[in-house]
C-alpha cells in the first residue's frame, strides 16, 4: 500500500470514529463558531493529497503537497435525481509547484480554472464531492526561458465535515 492510500484510509477511519452519528456529543465552542461561519473542512485529492475547506457554501479552498487552489462558486443547485446530489460551477485559480516537470525540474504553473462539480451529503454534517476543473495554465520553467501556456483539466475528490 502506498503512503497516500494509508493516509486516506487513516483519515476515513478517523472520520468514521469521530462522526456524530455514532456518538452524539455537545459541540465545542470552536465547532459552534465554525458552524456560525459556515465552515466545512476535510481531506481531498486535488493538487496532490491535502486539506480542503469550504466557507459559506460558496468558496472552496485547498492546500496540498502539489499546490494550492481557491474557487468561488457562481451557481449551484440540486440535481433532479432520486438521491440528494448537488451540482456547482465556479471560477478560480491554482498554483502548482513541480508541475509539468521535465527531467525532474521544479517547474511551477499558475492556472485560471472553471470547476464543475457535484457534492453528495453523507451522514449528518458530512459530504463527499468530486469535480473537474478545465484550466489555462501558465507554466514557469525554471531550467530555461521556455515558458508555456497549456490547457488542462484538474480533477478533485474529497470528503468534508461541516461544523
Amino acid at each position: 500500500m502506498t503512503n497516500t492510500i494509508k493516509t486516506l484510509t487513516g483519515f476515513l477511519l478517523l472520520a468514521a470514529v469521530y462522526n456524530p452519528v455514532f456518538a452524539e456529543t455537545e459541540k465545542t465552542q470552536i465547532e459552534k463558531d465554525l458552524s456560525a461561519l459556515g465552515v466545512k473542512a476535510g481531506g481531498a485529492f486535488d493538487q496532490g493529497f491535502g486539506i480542503t475547506a469550504q466557507f459559506d457554501n460558496n468558496i472552496n479552498a485547498f492546500i496540498g503537497n502539489d499546490g494550492v487552489s481557491a474557487d468561488y462558486i457562481l451557481k449551484q443547485g440540486p440535481l433532479d435525481l432520486d438521491v440528494v446530489v448537488n451540482w456547482y460551477v465556479g471560477v478560480g485559480g491554482a498554483i502548482n509547484w513541480s508541475d509539468h516537470g521535465r527531467n525532474n525540474s521544479n517547474d511551477n504553473s499558475y492556472s485560471v480554472r472553471v470547476p464543475l462539480g457535484v457534492s453528495l451529503p453523507l451522514a449528518t454534517g458530512w459530504d463527499v464531492y468530486g469535480q473537474a476543473a478545465p484550466d489555462l495554465a501558465f507554466i514557469d520553467r525554471h531550467d530555461d526561458n521556455d515558458n508555456d501556456v497549456e490547457f488542462g483539466v484538474d480533477f478533485a475528490l474529497g470528503v468534508r465535515y461541516g461544523f
